[in-house]
C-alpha cells in the first residue's frame, strides 16, 4: 500500500510540472529579457536561457513546440504572457528548426527585434566576424558579433585591454560601433572581394576606419575565409 501511494504521488508531481520555455536572449536586452521571464514565470512556466544562434530558417518572432506538446494550452496563455510585455504577432512553428528539438513539456522561444530579419540579417550576419589588424602599431582585434555587439582587445602600453558595445550598418558599408561609456560612436567602412593564392580562393572582409583612432591608428582589419 505503502509503494502504490509513492507511485501515485510521483506520477501527480509528474503531471503537474511546468512546461519549460527555453528563451533565446541572444538578440534581447537584459531588461527584454527580465520581464519576459518574470511574466512567463508568474504563469508557471519555467524559463531556461540560452544565448544559443537562431536555427536557420528563422526570420521573425517565433514559439517553436513539438507536435507532441502534452498541453496545447502553454501555447495561447505564452501568447497572452508575450502580449502583456510587448510582444505580439508571434508566428506558432509545429516542427523541428535546425537541431533544435522540443519535447512535450518544452517550447523554443526565440524573439526578434524589430528590423532584424530579412536583409537586414543577412547584412549583419555577412558582417559578422572576428576581424585581425593589419598595419598596426600594436596587436589589436575587433570581433563584430551577430547579436550587434562587439568587443575591441588591444595593447596599451604593454597591458592588455577590452573596449565593448554595440554596432549596426548606419548606411551600408558604413558599420557604426558605440561605446558603452557613451563616448562617440567609431565608423568603418565595409569591403568585400575574392583574393586567390596558389591552394584556391579565399573570400575575405575588410573593415576600414574612416579616420584614425587612439587605440589604433593606422589599422585596417580583415576576416577571410578559404572556400
Amino acid at each position: 500500500m505503502y509503494c502504490k501511494l509513492i507511485i501515485i504521488f510521483f506520477v501527480f508531481l509528474t503531471g503537474c510540472a511546468n512546461t519549460k520555455v527555453h528563451l533565446y536572449t541572444k538578440y534581447l536586452s537584459e531588461n527584454e529579457s527580465q520581464d519576459i521571464i518574470k511574466e512567463l514565470e508568474s504563469n508557471n512556466f519555467t524559463v531556461i536561457e540560452n544565448t544559443l544562434s537562431i536555427p536557420d530558417g528563422i526570420r521573425e518572432s517565433t514559439i517553436i513546440y513539438s507536435p507532441f506538446l502534452k498541453n496545447r494550452e502553454d501555447l495561447s496563455n505564452a501568447l497572452d504572457s508575450l502580449s502583456k510585455v510587448g510582444w505580439s504577432e508571434i508566428r506558432l512553428e509545429s516542427l523541428v528548426k535546425g537541431n533544435h528539438w522540443y519535447g512535450k513539456n518544452s517550447l523554443g522561444l526565440i524573439l526578434l527585434p524589430n528590423g532584424l530579419i530579412n536583409s537586414d540579417w543577412e547584412m549583419n550576419k555577412g558582417l559578422s566576424h572576428k576581424y585581425v589588424g593589419t598595419d598596426c602599431d600594436s596587436q589589436v582585434e575587433i570581433d563584430i558579433q551577430d547579436n550587434n555587439l562587439y568587443k575591441i582587445t588591444y595593447t596599451d602600453k604593454n597591458q592588455i585591454k577590452v573596449k565593448q558595445g554595440s554596432w549596426k550598418i548606419s548606411s551600408y558599408p558604413y558599420l557604426e560601433l558605440s561605446a558603452e561609456n557613451g563616448s562617440l560612436p567609431m565608423y568603418f567602412e565595409a569591403i568585400k572581394r575574392t583574393e586567390e593564392d596558389l591552394i584556391g580562393k579565399v573570400n575575405i572582409v575588410e573593415i576600414k576606419p574612416i579616420q584614425s583612432y587612439q587605440m589604433f591608428s593606422n589599422c585596417n582589419f580583415s576576416y577571410g575565409l578559404r572556400n
